[in-house]
């Protein structure tokens, strides 16, 4: 099954260093599949954007999108390298990241936008 959150951000302060944070009506709780940035056009190139699901008493952090300077509409399918019993890296081999909890967006150095950017998150639940 398929979860599926929108996370729209909206930033306040003044042009240039605006900030904004939201987070998911919902924990999420699976392998992150896609992550979609669609920024408004109205963004500044100086924006800044972090994706990251929170970090609880029972989770650890995990980051899936961060990109400073750049308002670029991106669609993402994030992965991190596997490694082998070992902890060392296995060459080539990448799977997907699995994470639950929140995610958050953190929106930096953008003007003052009622949507600066809207994230779509796709995750396969487990």
């Amino acid at each position: 099954m398929l979860q599926f959150e929108k996370i729209a951000v909206t930033t306040v302060g003044s042009a240039g260093a605006a900030v904004g944070t939201n987070y998911s009506t919902r924990p999420i709780d699976g392998e992150i599949m896609r992550v979609t940035v669609d920024w408004s056009g109205s963004a500044p190139g100086t924006s800044d954007i972090a994706i990251t699901v929170e970090a609880d008493d029972n989770h650890l952090a995990t980051t899936l999108y961060s990109k400073s300077n750049a308002v670029a509409d991106v669609d993402l399918y994030p992965r991190i390298q596997a490694c082998g019993t070992d902890g060392s890296a296995v060459a080539g081999i990448y799977v997907p990241i699995v994470a639950q909890g929140r995610v958050k967006v953190v929106i930096g150095d953008c003007d003052a936008l009622a949507v600066a950017a809207t994230v779509y998150v796709f995750v396969r639940k487990r």
